[in-house]
């Protein structure tokens, strides 16, 4: 895992929109190669990207099945690798976060779990 990637995550308002942000912050501030991509600026941006996906390997993580961040991206004729989904990985170790605003325990959980998920798929790549 040595090329630059770019985790474009959901940016929804629900609780696991929540986990979805922290998890790919906290990857991109404890690896290198790995940068946080806010889908809302390239849902703004007319017919292009920022110039951070340049060269990276593209990541979408799903926060629910509307899957906003690979809808968006699919319009911007960006190429997705891998495409993660966070509920299914979050629902597989029964957690259920309730909060959106702040982590509850099993946001915290979750976010733990959603990174090292995250982090063994990218080792896949």
């Amino acid at each position: 895992m040595s090329k630059k990637i770019a985790l474009v995550s959901c940016s929804g308002l629900s609780p696991l929109g929540l986990v979805v942000r922290a998890a790919t912050v906290e990857l991109a501030l404890e690896n290198d190669n790995i940068v946080a991509v806010c889908i809302s600026e390239y849902s703004a941006q007319h017919n292009n990207c920022s110039p951070i996906l340049d060269g990276a390997k593209i990541v979408s993580i799903t926060g629910c099945g509307d899957d906003c961040a690979s809808v968006i991206l699919a319009e911007k004729n960006v190429k997705v690798i891998k495409n993660i989904s966070a509920d299914v990985v979050v629902n597989a170790f029964d957690l259920n976060p309730l909060d959106s605003v702040r982590l509850d325990d099993d946001g915290e959980e979750a976010v733990k779990v959603l990174k090292r998920f995250i982090l063994k798929e990218l080792s896949e790549i």
